[in-house]
């Protein structure tokens, strides 16, 4: 069971660094910050949720294999795209459907391998940082690269998490016995992250926003343009 378990952990890591690879390429980054990106986007997590809950060193630096498998995965994609490029243009919306997809089951196979590192310190905490390894890498791409994070816009991002998380904690802790509890658990996880996510893109849920900018202002995007908050969160002309 350790070894299903370490194929989708695998799996999961294949699928952020080739989706943190596409964000970079979309940005114009260069390899470096190709293979940065990608990094930062599939371990950023778990690095975050290590420096928050645990007193030891953090996992990251003991995954050689998993950091070989994701740089490789991030200079694959690189290469593609700087080989086709005129293709990988024409087909922007074909990558940004197949980025969807592999953000999808990257979020929910760390969702549940994040859980499962703290089910001992009970649910509130399993529940955080299967949140926090999902989700923390991606939030950390997105600040380097001065982006509004996934989780404060995405459809139902952070909330897919949350209940992945939370189910597999329910079936691992109350339902499941034996070894192979945490392969059952951990595919209800990513089976439920994935489809909601899949779900709220086909049909476009969302969490209810205070203001729509674009719509208000659809009719003179130069006002909604001209528009941006200083430091003190006023608003000041450019």
């Amino acid at each position: 069971m350790e070894a299903v378990l370490y194929i989708i952990e695998i799996l999961g890591v294949i699928s952020f660094s080739a989706a943190g690879a596409m964000i970079a390429i979309d940005k114009e980054t260069d390899m470096l910050g190709v293979l940065i990106l990608s990094t930062v986007t599939c371990f950023g997590g778990g690095l975050t949720r290590d420096i928050i809950l645990s007193d030891t060193l953090p996992a990251l630096f003991s995954m050689h294999v998993e950091l070989i498998i994701c740089i490789s995965t991030s200079f694959i994609i690189f290469l593609a795209a700087a080989l086709f490029k005129k293709e990988y243009v024409l087909e922007e919306e074909t990558v940004n459907k197949i980025n969807n997809v592999l953000d999808a089951l990257g979020i929910g196979v760390f969702a549940a391998a994040g859980t499962a590192m703290f089910m001992d310190k009970g649910a509130l905490v399993a529940i955080f940082a299967g949140t926090v390894t999902a989700v923390g890498g991606g939030l950390l791409r997105d600040i380097i690269l001065r982006d509004v994070p996934f989780i404060l816009c995405k459809r139902v991002y952070c909330v897919a998490v949350i209940l992945g998380s939370s189910l597999y904690y329910v079936f691992e802790a109350y339902v499941f016995t034996g070894a192979e509890g945490s392969v059952i658990s951990t595919l209800i996880c990513l089976f439920v992250v994935f489809v909601i996510r899949m779900c709220a893109t086909r049909y476009k849920w969302n969490i209810p926003k205070a203001i729509i900018f674009s719509k208000i202002f659809s009719e003179d995007v130069e006002v909604r343009d001209s528009r941006e908050y200083s430091d003190s969160g006023d608003m000041s002309k450019r």
